[in-house]
């Protein structure tokens, strides 16, 4: 038989300190080109493609479904940020708080409705109460008005000279119980001095003494000839013409003009004759004060 020769094996080279050279290298072996295929050769159906082209177009259609989605739920957001579905919602804004409105109190004003005058019946005589002849006396200078000082006193149309007097002789008495007393004319005593025009007045009891605030206030209506001034005032409220003084002030140049005054009760009811006084342009008589007297109990 022959021998069997040992397979030669390549010697291993050597370990040197030497550099090698890359031309001492083993050439390494080269691929084959392959060759492009032709058009013809390329799969015509879907079914034909690769399965890696499918799985891509699922992972385009979720990540595209997903894209809508997050637009939609941000159109969501920006429209009504309170959604349940929003993670991170604003604060709740704090709830307002209605406070009832009170409803508008009634202000009295100063209007008052006059009503007529209760007339008490004259007092019943008896026989026994007959006056003699002789007690009959004819009215004198003693009982007519008191003379009024720098000014004309213009009673009211309806104001007969029986109503002006407290009472007469005869047993009549005013229907109202309060009658005019006096009118004068005096200077302002103010800074304003003659830059001034006012009516004031005051009121006195029956024993002609100033009313106190312990009798009660009165109300006083003064209104003007022109309709210019309806004012009302309360006795006591200028005490430097009295404890029952008053004033109302026309305007700052001293002029004619014609005004009336009339005492009110508590109720509006007149207790006066409306007094019609006239102003005066000097300086020296640019107030007039008009005085009230109470001529009985009411």
């Amino acid at each position: 038989m022959a021998e069997e020769k040992a397979p030669v094996l390549p010697e291993e080279p050597v370990p040197s300190d030497e550099p090698v050279s890359a031309y001492d290298l083993p050439a390494e072996p080269i691929a084959p080109r392959t060759r492009r295929k032709p058009p013809s050769a390329m799969p015509k159906y879907a079914d034909e493609l690769p399965s890696s082209y499918g799985c891509a177009d699922v992972i385009t259609a979720f990540f595209i479904l997903l894209s809508v989605g997050v637009m939609a739920l941000t159109v969501l957001l920006i429209a009504n940020p309170y959604a349940p579905i929003n993670p991170f919602p604003p604060p709740t804004p704090l709830a307002l708080l209605v406070l009832a409105t009170p409803e508008p109190t009634l202000t009295p004003s100063a209007t008052f409705t006059p009503e007529p005058p209760t007339i008490p019946p004259p007092p019943t005589q008896t026989p026994t109460e007959t006056p003699s002849p002789t007690a009959t006396e004819t009215p004198t200078s003693t009982i007519t008005p008191t003379p009024v000082v720098g000014g004309v006193v213009t009673l009211a149309p309806t104001a007969t000279l029986s109503e002006a007097l407290p009472a007469t002789r005869s047993g009549t008495r005013s229907p109202y119980p309060f009658s005019l007393h006096a009118i004068r004319y005096q200077a302002h005593d103010g800074s304003e001095g003659c830059r001034w025009q006012s009516l004031a007045g005051l009121v006195l009891n029956m024993q002609g003494q100033p009313r106190t605030r312990e009798e009660g206030s009165l109300t006083v209506r003064i209104t003007s000839a022109d309709g210019n001034i309806d004012e009302f005032h309360y006795t006591g409220e200028q005490p430097k013409f009295g404890p029952s003084g008053f004033e109302a002030f026309l305007g700052t140049t001293p002029r004619v003009g014609d005004y009336t005054v009339q005492l009110l009760g508590i109720t509006g009811v007149p207790i006066s004759e409306k007094v019609t006084v006239q102003a005066r342009s000097g300086c020296d008589e640019n107030v007039v004060v008009v005085e009230f007297i109470q001529n009985y109990i009411y």
